[in-house]
């Protein structure tokens, strides 16, 4: 795969975010300073890694990029190496630095964008191979990962926004909050459902039933909640843990549900009869697998990880952990486990064997925070939410290969740290959840022009 340093001034952003989501549809590793650079790290020594990890830089062309003292120090930097440099010219310039002219530009502003993105194609790979088609508009794949924007913020919480999940058919959003609500948000409209008023103290997690008429919350009053969300009335609340519950997660079928907490114990509960049966005990966090039935938890201080399988007393596997963890997400198919540390980053295992297949550290220490992980329906993207206010993703299969552990796309839209993520079913949406009060929906660019707009 051809590595791709892309070169540009700031006021040229938007035509570089363009290429940019051109060439990893085509095929290439593009390296583009706004999407991998991670908040904290040394901006200029992560220009010099890009530099000297490329096969070639693309040099966009404009008299702001020619007026750029960072510009020519990057195309000078790769010239002296002796890579290779393709100009593209984007905006006329009066005149070219006389080592460019020796140069074939790509020309961008004469020319139709599909034309002159052949020519640059054509360049790069040296080959008359077709390029492979575009997914469908609005699926959020590692083809339009770099088109994902922000499309709605959901404030309305007056307080830390601790989880998100979507309903089944991707029609309803659930929030929950320390300000001890739950509320629901149509995605599609620009409006919200009136909260949903029951708990005593902040709710943790939140969770909507498989036919999505019924959604579950846990919430430091130590109780799980079922709420009708049609008549958004609670219909039951389960008591039974003896500490703050903070996470839940409906079993295949949708009869039953589990719940876990500080208390150490994960319990199982009959959603007809709205009774607790079965628990098992050392479990402080939990990632199922629709699938196949396995699932995985957290043991011994958040520092040791079991994969189960179903009706099992005995784990496939049972390993130990680096560091401290804080939130787990299988694979759809089972065969990975993410691992997202309090402090230590991100990890991911082969299940069952247990093979650490990939490591992701930050030097910032809030980036490596990790308080939310999630894989796409598919299992090709992995998402992260962290503590400094980024959410990151990959693409499994590099990560599971051992190839290149920087964020195949990286977005800072909240102003506090994240708590949560989670993918629609039809994985069109992602949603996020912050400290800064807020919720948002993430969707591919291609929207409606509507839908593309932030509601405050």
């Amino acid at each position: 795969m051809t590595r791709v340093f892309i070169s540009y001034s700031r006021a040229d952003e938007v035509f570089a975010r363009r290429l940019a989501t051109d060439l990893d549809r085509l095929g290439a590793d593009v390296w583009i300073d706004v999407d991998d650079i991670p908040p904290g790290v040394n901006w200029s020594a992560a220009i010099q890694q890009g530099l000297d990890t490329c096969d070639a830089l693309v040099l966009i062309i404009s008299p702001d990029a020619l007026a750029s003292k960072n510009v020519e120090d990057e195309w000078q930097y790769v010239r002296d190496e002796g890579k290779p440099i393709i100009p593209l010219l984007w905006r006329p310039v009066p005149r070219l630095h006389f080592q460019l002219r020796r140069i074939q530009y790509v020309d961008f502003h004469r020319q139709p964008y599909e034309i002159a993105l052949e020519q640059l194609r054509v360049r790069l790979f040296d080959t008359a191979t077709p390029a492979p088609a575009a997914p469908a508009l609005g699926a959020i794949t590692p083809f339009t990962a770099r088109q994902i924007v922000a499309l709605r913020e959901l404030s309305a919480h007056r307080d830390t926004v601790r989880g998100v999940a979507f309903s089944p058919d991707g029609t309803l959003l659930a929030t929950c909050s320390d300000d001890k609500t739950v509320r629901l948000w149509n995605t599609g409209q620009r409006r919200r459902i009136r909260a949903l008023i029951g708990h005593e103290k902040p709710v943790n997690a939140v969770a909507f039933g498989p036919e999505g008429t019924l959604l579950a919350s846990v919430s430091d009053d130590r109780t799980v909640r079922l709420w009708d969300v049609k008549r958004r009335i609670c219909v039951t609340a389960l008591r039974g843990h003896g500490e703050r519950v903070t996470g839940l997660a409906w079993l295949p079928g949708g009869e039953r549900l589990v719940s876990w907490g500080e208390d150490g114990v994960l319990r199982t509960w009959d959603v007809r009869t709205r009774r607790q049966v079965g628990k098992m005990a050392d479990v402080l966090g939990f990632a199922g697998c629709s699938a196949t039935g396995h699932f995985a938890t957290l043991a011994e201080r958040s520092e040791r990880v079991r994969l189960w399988e179903p009706n099992s007393s005995d784990p496939l596997l049972d390993q130990a952990l680096p560091a401290p963890a804080h939130c787990l997400a299988l694979s759809p198919d089972g065969t990975l486990l993410a691992v997202g540390f309090s402090e230590e980053g991100l990890l991911l295992i082969r299940m069952p064997g247990g093979e650490v297949l990939a490591r992701i550290h930050y030097a910032d220490y809030n980036a490596n925070c990790v308080r939310g992980v999630a894989f796409s329906p598919d299992g090709a993207l992995l998402a992260a939410a962290a503590l400094d206010g980024g959410l990151r993703l990959w693409k499994s299969e590099t990560l599971a290969a051992g190839g290149n552990t920087r964020a195949w796309r990286a977005l800072h839209e909240h102003e506090g740290g994240l708590t949560s993520v989670t993918f629609s079913v039809d994985g069109a949406l992602l949603a996020t959840a912050s400290h800064d009060g807020s919720a948002r929906l993430w969707g591919v660019r291609g929207a409606s022009e509507s839908d593309r707009q932030i509601e405050r």
